[in-house]
């Protein structure tokens, strides 16, 4: 079934409860209206922290897969969640998000154990979105075989598989475990200007890696990504906030620079 909620709305949940999990210690703030901007310095978000961990997150939407006629049915034995990746005939996204992650950086797929509005809106006001969402690293779904059409298929638990030709298992997590088991230790070092310009540069290399990937294929778009631009914007306007907005046009993901302060442990 189609999912009832939207992008927008699952990306702006599962960010406001990182904010309430890692306390004030979110130095990129997302451009989400906020319901906590009442009496709150950056409405919510404390956008003065520069030190942390750069933490990459690509929300997908889950679709509800309850027929017994679904394609996977009997491979997941029963009903599951079905979320798609984006093809690498329209968007580079996969390889840049793996080149990312392969320079040590922290990078997710994440994805809802739901699919409809009402889910969503008990699992926010609960404080569970975190806990009914699963993590998938890019290094674990692996490099997409071709650029046809493939998507990730799941249950709350058991084996999920990246469905191509031959469906190939891949590792997850609840988005809560992957959190507090990948930020434990956060760096000593406030993110500097020059750590800003080094990141926002593994960003463009990583495009440029991507562009002649498909340069070698034979095969372009006819809109490309003027690195060189990107490369002058950066270093013209070298803040968080900058980066942030590149995150979301180039890799399509919303990038958080997170010190966590853990002040509850999430549900197990």
């Amino acid at each position: 079934m189609t999912p009832s909620i939207s992008e927008f709305s699952y990306g702006y949940a599962v960010t406001s409860e990182v904010v309430k999990l890692l306390g004030s210690s979110i130095a990129a703030a997302p451009q989400f209206p906020t319901l906590y901007a009442e009496g709150q310095a950056g409405g919510g978000y404390d956008v003065k922290i520069v030190g942390g961990t750069p933490l990459f997150l690509q929300f997908k939407l889950s679709h509800y897969m309850g027929r017994s006629n679904a394609k996977e049915h009997e491979l997941m034995g029963g009903p599951y969640y079905r979320w798609h990746l984006h093809s690498l005939q329209r968007s580079d996204q996969h390889n840049l998000l793996l080149d990312l992650e392969s320079k040590g950086h922290l990078v997710a797929y994440v994805a809802p154990i739901f699919f409809q509005s009402a889910e969503l809106n008990t699992h926010y006001l609960n404080d569970q979105i975190l806990d009914n969402s699963v993590a998938f690293r890019p290094s674990d779904i692996g490099p997409l075989p071709d650029d046809k059409d493939h998507y990730v298929v799941f249950r709350r638990v058991g084996t999920a598989y990246r469905c191509s030709e031959k469906p190939a298992q891949v590792k997850f997590d609840k988005l809560s475990r992957f959190l507090t088991g990948s930020l434990k230790s956060p760096p000593p070092e406030p993110l500097s200007t020059e750590g800003v310009i080094r990141l926002g540069d593994e960003i463009v290399e990583a495009v440029k890696v991507a562009k002649l990937r498909r340069f070698k294929d034979n095969w372009s778009r006819p809109k490309e990504i003027d690195t060189e631009q990107l490369s002058r914007v950066i270093r013209a306007r070298p803040s968080l906030e900058t980066l942030s907005l590149i995150s979301r046009t180039v890799l399509d993901s919303e990038l958080l620079v997170v010190n966590p302060q853990w002040e509850r442990t999430p549900n197990s």
